[in-house]
């Protein structure tokens, strides 16, 4: 599931993959989405990660640490081998804990995560903050560094509003016409 089509996508707003089955926990990074701060994709399980990518730029992968068909731990390492082929180093691959920062469990996953290779361990629930942290630049500061023309040719200017903003502009357009 996306919630952003491949076509739209800026090389300024990050590419985020969250790769768990619990989508409902990722409500927050949703709402940014939403809003076109990020492009946010959702798998369930490490064969489809693996899959998408394949086929899509990605700055950070979220990994829980269960998963449909393996666990996040041994994605971690196939993901990286996968990138690294492809020449994507500085893709941020980050493992996600329920338990909270500074507990006995968050100690035992934070070693899990250093040993399957991710860059971060981060908990629910993930705010865009946390996302500026991983990738290491805010994102108005990734815009001024993006190149403006991307390889595969320009890209179309997109203008989002958020809903209500659009919904006012709408309105006063039609008053204007009658």
């Amino acid at each position: 599931m996306s919630l952003r089509s491949p076509e739209l996508l800026e090389s300024s707003v990050p590419c985020v993959v969250v790769v768990d089955p619990r989508f409902d926990a990722y409500k927050g990074l949703a709402a940014s989405a939403r809003l076109g701060k990020i492009s946010l994709h959702f798998r369930a399980s490490g064969a489809e990660a693996v899959k998408l990518a394949r086929r899509l730029r990605v700055d950070a992968w979220l990994i829980a640490p269960e998963l449909d068909d393996m666990s996040g731990h041994d994605l971690v390492p196939l993901l990286q081998s996968q990138l690294a082929a492809q020449g994507r180093g500085d893709t941020k691959l980050a493992v996600i804990e329920a338990a909270p920062p500074g507990s006995r469990q968050w100690g035992i996953a934070a070693g899990d995560a250093r040993v399957s290779g991710a860059d971060s361990l981060l908990s629910r629930p993930i705010a865009f903050r946390d996302l500026e942290a991983l990738l290491g630049l805010p994102t108005a500061e990734r815009a001024e560094r993006a190149e403006i023309v991307p390889a595969g040719g320009p890209a179309r200017a997109v203008f989002t509003l958020p809903m209500g903003v659009g919904s006012a502009a709408i309105a006063i357009a039609l008053l204007f016409m009658n």
